[in-house]
């Protein structure tokens, strides 16, 4: 039995899938989110949204048993025949001179069974290439920062809710399957309790390197990052740096442009008091986990 085909398979054999598709399905249009996929691109050997629709149009054209965008042996049979016709040389057997003063005539060949013949017609311009880009994101949340595991001073508060929005840019290296994601956002956030440690109101610069889709399924998605943080914290007025390591699972709303997301990560932050704190220029060192609650992100090339 060979190896099942599955979106985020990759490799030299989703290659010659890809190629046998655009073959087997040339002169159709698939349209995904109003853009006609086919033909296929084939060099990064990543199979893809539009790799599996491509396969369900097939397996729905060739009346197979399964139509779930997966390629096992019954689809690996009928596409091996689909493109062996298409691409399957004709034979010809010119009949001999005719004799002198007859005529020419073809000698009848009983029960022969005439050469198939489909003619392909040209191949359409190719779609965009997976190749990511600069994408625009605006993120509104719900946080909560639990009471940090270690304070130094001690007495770094208790859990503090916050609402959010992160606006920013994202430079991604793919548009699907696991890619590399490099960005940077402003997020003003208002915070449920207003002391020294925790203030009423937060304006944080995020610098944030992605590993995204390390697993998908479908409109399930992963990732892993890493931030670096620079804050401003208002009434009390403090300032703040520290690093952020976490993960997020996000659902897909609309495909590529709207999800539901959330994300789990521990921070280390170092704070100091600007003025009006007690004790003047203190200083908190802390290490504790944060949490996305509930996001959403709307984004737009």
């Amino acid at each position: 039995m060979s190896e099942l085909l599955i979106e985020g398979s990759r490799g030299e054999e989703v290659r010659r899938l890809q190629r046998n598709l655009n073959e087997a399905l040339s002169g159709q249009v698939i349209l995904l989110d109003g853009v006609n996929i086919l033909p296929l691109e084939t060099t990064t050997g990543i199979f893809g949204k539009r790799t599996k629709a491509a396969v369900e149009r097939f397996q729905k054209d060739f009346k197979l048993k399964k139509v779930d965008g997966k390629v096992g042996d019954e689809t690996r049979k009928a596409l091996a025949m689909r493109v062996m016709i298409i691409e399957g040389s004709i034979s010809r057997n010119p009949n001999p001179p005719s004799q002198p003063n007859q005529p020419s005539k073809p000698t009848p060949q009983p029960n022969q069974q005439q050469p198939r013949v489909i003619v392909v017609p040209p191949t359409p311009p190719p779609p965009p290439a997976n190749t990511g880009g600069w994408v625009f994101q605006a993120q509104p949340a719900m946080g909560l920062t639990p009471a940090p595991f270690v304070s130094s001073p001690s007495g770094g508060g208790g859990s503090v809710l916050q609402g959010q929005i992160t606006m920013g840019i994202v430079y991604r290296t793919a548009s699907e399957g696991p890619h590399w994601e490099f960005g940077a956002a402003f997020q003003p956030s208002f915070n449920s309790t207003n002391s020294a440690t925790d203030p009423r109101y937060t304006l944080q610069l995020q610098g944030s390197v992605t590993f995204a889709d390390p697993y998908s399924s479908g409109r399930f998605h992963t990732a892993l990052f890493g931030q670096v943080l620079a804050i401003t914290n208002l009434s009390p007025t403090s300032i703040a740096g520290g690093i952020q390591l976490g993960g997020q699972i996000s659902v897909d709303i609309i495909d590529d442009k709207w999800n539901l997301y959330s994300q789990a990560g521990v921070q280390a932050l170092g704070q100091w008091t600007l003025y009006g704190g007690p004790g003047g220029n203190a200083g908190q060192i802390s290490f504790g986990p944060v949490f996305t609650v509930l996001g959403t992100t709307i984004q737009w090339k």
